[in-house]
């Protein structure tokens, strides 16, 4: 279990003071045909974390421009057992984890940027880690790389079609949430099974009732691919 861990929160032989968790999950989705998905992995993660006890937020980063179909988007979430002293600060800075929705993400940007050592990245795919990891920037600081075929275990076939169809599908994205208040009907529902479970951030116990498709949810938890590394300073 890999929750991201910082400084202590109480002062030097305080018997409370021990390494307290606080945690940054950036979730990278595509504008208009996945927000819902990216949504419903940062607004379970953080409700689940309060039910917890624990301090969480969730918000969207609009300078992505969201509006636009495909662009490159980014969901956060935040938790910590302590209050949140950040709660204004725009973006995430030092994620923790990071979750990319769709497979092709994995290439153009440095999605990895700001990540201390010990890192966890989720990858929407159906290639294995060994494949996958080529093609991460700044791989070096990661502690394990988790693929999961959320895809092909959510039964969303379009997903394998090129980029430029899939703003047709409007069955589980921005476009249907208005129809659809589930949380995670679909392709999210395993990659939340996956970064549930490898990294601790929340119980299991906890989010799996929201889930919507349990199915995939608990698919996913059998079928996804682990890849440990030794993360290095950067």
């Amino acid at each position: 279990m890999l929750p991201g861990i910082r400084a202590p929160t109480h002062p030097p032989g305080d018997e409370r003071g021990l390494i307290m968790s606080y945690t940054e999950l950036t979730v990278w989705t595509r504008g208009i045909i996945m927000d819902k998905e990216g949504r419903d992995i940062v607004n379970s993660i953080s409700a689940s974390a309060r039910i917890e006890g624990k301090y969480a937020q969730a918000m969207e980063n609009y300078v992505d421009n969201p509006d636009r179909t495909n662009a490159p988007t980014r969901k956060y979430c935040r938790v910590s057992d302590n209050i949140l002293e950040n709660e204004l600060t725009y973006e995430n800075e030092q994620p923790n984890i990071v979750v990319l929705v769709e497979g092709t993400m994995v290439k153009g940007w440095d999605y990895m940027r700001g990540m201390p050592p010990g890192g966890t990245l989720v990858i929407n795919t159906h290639y294995t880690p060994d494949y996958m990891i080529r093609f991460v920037p700044g791989a070096e600081r990661l502690a394990q790389l988790v693929c999961v075929d959320a895809a092909k275990i959510a039964d969303h076939k379009w997903l394998y079609y090129r980029l430029g169809e899939l703003g047709l599908d409007r069955l589980s994205t921005e476009g249907a949430a208005e129809r659809n208040k589930s949380i995670a009907p679909d392709i999210a529902a395993p990659l939340i099974a996956a970064v549930v479970k490898t990294t601790g951030i929340v119980k299991m116990a906890t989010i799996e009732p929201m889930i919507a498709n349990k199915h995939a949810f608990e698919v996913a938890l059998k079928e996804l691919h682990i890849m440990p590394l030794n993360p290095v300073a950067v």
